[in-house]
Protein backbone atom coordinates (compact mmCIF):
# COMPACT_ATOMS: atom_id res chain seq x y z
CA UNK A 1 0.00 0.00 0.00
CA UNK A 2 0.89 3.11 -0.66
CA UNK A 3 1.36 6.01 1.99
CA UNK A 4 -1.38 8.13 0.36
CA UNK A 5 -3.50 4.87 0.10
CA UNK A 6 -3.13 3.93 4.36
CA UNK A 7 -3.92 7.89 5.10
CA UNK A 8 -7.28 7.76 2.88
CA UNK A 9 -8.26 4.71 4.57
CA UNK A 10 -7.63 5.70 8.25
CA UNK A 11 -9.33 9.49 6.86
CA UNK A 12 -12.66 6.83 6.55
CA UNK A 13 -12.03 5.21 9.90
CA UNK A 14 -12.12 8.37 11.43
CA UNK A 15 -15.62 9.51 9.74
CA UNK A 16 -16.96 5.87 10.87
CA UNK A 17 -15.81 5.91 14.71
CA UNK A 18 -16.87 9.87 14.71
CA UNK A 19 -20.46 8.65 13.93
CA UNK A 20 -20.51 5.28 15.64
CA UNK A 21 -24.16 5.39 17.30
CA UNK A 22 -24.42 6.56 20.95
CA UNK A 23 -20.87 7.50 21.30
CA UNK A 24 -18.33 9.96 20.64
CA UNK A 25 -15.03 10.21 19.93
CA UNK A 26 -13.29 13.60 19.94
CA UNK A 27 -11.06 13.61 16.65
CA UNK A 28 -7.59 14.47 18.32
CA UNK A 29 -8.40 11.36 20.14
CA UNK A 30 -8.94 9.27 17.39
CA UNK A 31 -5.80 10.61 15.56
CA UNK A 32 -3.45 10.68 18.41
CA UNK A 33 -4.68 6.99 19.42
CA UNK A 34 -3.74 6.25 15.46
CA UNK A 35 -0.45 8.04 15.96
CA UNK A 36 0.54 6.11 19.32
CA UNK A 37 -0.20 2.67 17.69
CA UNK A 38 1.66 3.52 14.58
CA UNK A 39 4.64 4.63 16.48
CA UNK A 40 4.55 1.85 19.05
CA UNK A 41 4.26 -0.74 16.21
CA UNK A 42 6.59 0.38 14.10
CA UNK A 43 3.92 0.90 11.03
CA UNK A 44 5.13 4.17 10.50
CA UNK A 45 6.77 5.57 7.29
CA UNK A 46 8.58 9.45 7.86
CA UNK A 47 6.14 10.77 5.40
CA UNK A 48 3.05 9.36 7.31
CA UNK A 49 4.20 10.66 10.52
CA UNK A 50 5.27 13.77 9.30
CA UNK A 51 1.17 13.72 8.05
CA UNK A 52 -0.28 12.39 11.53
CA UNK A 53 2.52 15.36 13.30
CA UNK A 54 0.93 17.74 11.62
CA UNK A 55 -2.63 16.81 11.62
CA UNK A 56 -2.41 16.68 15.61
CA UNK A 57 -1.07 19.88 16.10
CA UNK A 58 -3.69 21.30 14.01
CA UNK A 59 -6.24 19.56 16.44
CA UNK A 60 -4.17 21.22 18.79
CA UNK A 61 -2.52 18.59 20.47
CA UNK A 62 0.73 19.73 21.01
CA UNK A 63 2.95 16.26 23.32
CA UNK A 64 2.09 13.52 20.68
CA UNK A 65 4.94 11.47 21.96
CA UNK A 66 3.87 7.69 22.85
Amino acid sequence: MRDRDVMNLLDQIELYVLSVEGKRVAQKDYWLFIYNSMKSGLLMTEVMEKHLQYKLEALGVKNHRP
